[in-house]
């Protein structure tokens, strides 16, 4: 199952698990418990788990900073999200033990923290599925509708139940935030609803547009016919560059040299491939489809000369690699990218690809997938230090 179907179904989960909450708040307009609400807002957390869970499953974060390498590592994401958890709900728990010495004050704090915790979830949400659009051309209505109804459903979260924990100055007013709840939650789902309509379109029109590049019969002067030589490296710490040599219709040569002052994961993929070409490994995975998108993008996007995927990559029943052969691809400053913690993540991310070649190289004596996997992610440095013949 593709990522972005997993990240698309843990969300599909969550507002199921939230239209169930909304229904029933419909017929309880009534004055509530400590306990009540310490049991509803436990009901909150469940989906605020499933959303943060589902983040490390949305497709293209483009750029790289500690949150998004932490969120890329889902081990590590899963625990950390499980601690936090743990922690909100032993809160709870203790809140609702002591409810008697505490009173009006614990509810209070419960909501407060509950709705806190839910709008970070849902900021932080909106800010990965607005790094997963980053590149795309897509309208500024699209995008600020989707900003707005995650600010404004955000409200709901503290004047809902605000209003039932203080009956005597807000319960009056609970139908109407109620009635404004619901419809923010309606813009919600529809924000979803549009991000992920926009996404399949925007690479449906990538692919159509590379297709209809690679058939187009008008012999051009600036049409590439061939890719003669790759490049790529590192020119200091920080700044990268990717270097191809091409040939045109009109036989000419033409190098083009793309610079980077940062790690964008189109590059990363580019480096994912030459090394892969290099040690003769064939990629796969369940998103490598937008992998090789991107890569097209990010070099059409900087380039007056256009790639297609049929003069890049070279399909081997659904295994990928470059087309050119091993000997026209240079890596320089490959020291380089032991340091480089988003690359080694992209390794471990098509592990499964580089077992045979890790088997070739160490006593690899585990007998099941999973086990070689895991031993592999557990030597991921000497690995790196393999492919990349260090």
């Amino acid at each position: 199952m593709k990522e972005s179907n997993v990240a698309l179904l843990l969300i599909a989960l969550t507002f199921f698990h939230r239209t169930f909450i909304s229904a029933n708040k419909l017929f309880e307009i009534q004055d509530f418990s400590l306990n009540y609400v310490v049991v509803d807002r436990m009901i909150s957390s469940v989906s605020n788990l499933i959303f943060l869970i589902s983040i490390s499953y949305f497709p293209l974060l483009n750029e790289e900073n500690k949150l998004t390498r932490l969120i890329k590592q889902r081990e590590k994401w899963y625990t950390v999200v499980f601690i936090v958890f743990i922690f909100i709900v032993s809160i709870f728990t203790f809140l609702d033990k002591f409810y008697e010495s505490f009173g009006l004050i614990s509810r209070i704090s419960i909501v407060v923290l509950d709705a806190l915790v839910s709008i970070s979830c849902m900021l932080l949400l909106g800010y990965i599925m607005s790094l997963s659009l980053s590149g795309f051309k897509l309208s500024s209505v699209v995008l600020n509708f989707i900003k707005i109804s995650f600010v404004l459903f955000s409200t709901t979260q503290i004047i809902l139940p605000l209003s039932k924990i203080l009956p005597e100055l807000l319960l009056q007013f609970y139908p109407i935030f109620l009635a404004v709840f619901l419809i923010f939650y309606f813009g919600f789902i529809i924000s979803f609803f549009m991000y992920f309509l926009s996404l399949e379109y925007q690479i449906s029109a990538i692919q159509f547009q590379d297709e209809s590049l690679g058939n187009d019969s008008v012999e051009t002067l600036n049409k590439v016919i061939k890719i003669d030589s790759i490049e790529i490296g590192f020119i200091d710490k920080f700044n990268s560059y990717l270097k191809l040599k091409l040939e045109l219709s009109n036989t000419e040569i033409v190098e083009v040299k793309i610079e980077n002052n940062k790690l964008l994961h189109p590059f990363l993929y580019w480096l994912l491939f030459s090394v892969a070409k290099k040690n003769d490994i064939l990629l796969f995975h369940n998103d490598i489809s937008v992998a090789k998108f991107r890569m097209i993008e990010y070099f059409n996007k900087n380039s007056h000369y256009k790639l297609t995927q049929d003069l890049l990559f070279a399909n081997e029943n659904g295994e990928y690699s470059f087309l050119i052969n091993n000997d026209s691809i240079e890596i320089k400053e490959k020291e380089m990218l032991l340091t480089k913690k988003s690359f080694l993540e992209i390794i471990l991310k098509y592990s499964e690809c580089f077992i045979p070649f890790f088997d070739s190289k160490h006593s690899n004596n585990f007998k099941t997938k999973f086990d070689k996997i895991k031993n592999i992610k557990e030597n991921s440095s000497q690995l790196l230090k393999n492919l990349l013949q260090i």
